[in-house]
């Protein structure tokens, strides 16, 4: 994406940040740890550390436009949450300078038993703005929104559509330096989605840096100044949208080969064990099994590229379609 503004100095640096979380050995329902809390307790103790992030560094200048890609579960959301002080590095430092806005989370920062124009002030107040500040700006957001009929209704009975036409328009109308996206775009109907994207271009024409998190590379290769790729928590590559994008796909078809050979392995090791061990399975994981075979059938089923195929022999012993 070209722009006529040049980015600036460093308005976030990440320095050797990591954050860890702790993970019970094996699988403990709530419902199964709150009646039995000796056992929860005992096994509490020995917890095994998840590294969500990892050693991250990085300079995120003023005024670009910084997108994070990667498989679920590296970490994007994570690193994010990190940026925007609503989580704690387990080491390491991260520094901002500017007022952060942020989309993260469908609903976060909400209070469903108050209207959504309550719901702005509050936003606005936490931030640092005055109510007149505030007040001055709800028409804009309100009309960005499109919720003038349902603004003073209370937000339990808005539609996760509409909890995100707001929370974009209160996020990106707040007059932030800094602005910080998680893929809750993916959620509104495309229209709204365009016009969002408009909104934060525009706003990075003015100068504001905007960090997003997303799946919808398209956007990121149309939007993005530079991209940066993260697996197992790690930042891998930094560099041209285009590029990252690229490496991305790459990695994602050698992690669907290896998965389709580790299948196949699988069933013709022991296929009795292979299907106990699946109908076992949690649903997603189940599902997710039955798609990989269900594609490594089609392939074997399916006539090899340039092979000549010709139709069976009739009754009479010849090749089909006799007059």
């Amino acid at each position: 994406m070209s722009s006529d503004s040049t980015p600036g100095p460093a308005v976030l640096r990440l320095r050797n940040v990591s954050r860890r979380f702790h993970m019970l050995e094996g699988p403990m329902e709530v419902k199964t740890a709150l009646l039995h809390p000796l056992r929860f307790l005992g096994r509490y103790r020995h917890r095994n550390p998840f590294w969500a992030v990892r050693d991250v560094n990085l300079d995120i200048a003023g005024g670009e436009f910084f997108s994070i890609i990667g498989a679920n579960g590296s970490g994007k959301s994570t690193l994010l949450r990190l940026m925007a002080g609503l989580s704690m590095p387990t080491t390491g430092t991260i520094e901002a300078t500017g007022r952060i806005s942020t989309l993260l989370e469908l609903g976060s920062g909400f209070h469903p038993q108050v209207s959504g124009r309550e719901n702005a002030i509050l936003n606005g107040l936490l931030i640092g703005m005055t109510r007149a500040e505030i007040e001055a700006l709800l028409p804009r957001i309100v009309a960005f929104a499109g919720l003038q009929e349902f603004i003073d209704q209370p937000m339990r009975t808005y539609s996760s559509g509409m909890y995100v036409r707001l929370g974009f328009a209160i996020a990106a109308h707040m007059d932030p330096e800094i602005l910080l996206v998680d893929e809750v775009l993916a959620v509104g109907d495309a229209k709204f989605q365009e016009k969002c994207y408009d909104h934060i271009a525009s706003l990075r024409e003015r100068g504001v840096t905007i960090v997003m998190v997303s799946h919808d590379l398209a956007a990121v290769e149309r939007f993005s100044t530079r991209a940066a790729l993260m697996e197992r928590g790690r930042i891998v590559s930094i560099g041209d949208p285009r590029l990252i994008i690229h490496r991305h796909m790459d990695r994602l078809a050698q992690t669907s080969n290896e998965i389709r050979r580790s299948i196949d392995e699988a069933i013709e090791a022991n296929p009795e064990e292979f299907g106990r061990a699946l109908a076992d399975a949690p649903r997603e994981i189940r599902e997710a099994f039955e798609r990989a075979v269900a594609e490594r059938t089609a392939a074997e089923q399916a006539p090899s590229a340039g092979k000549e195929t010709r139709p069976a022999p009739d009754e009479r012993g010849g090749a089909g379609n006799h007059p």
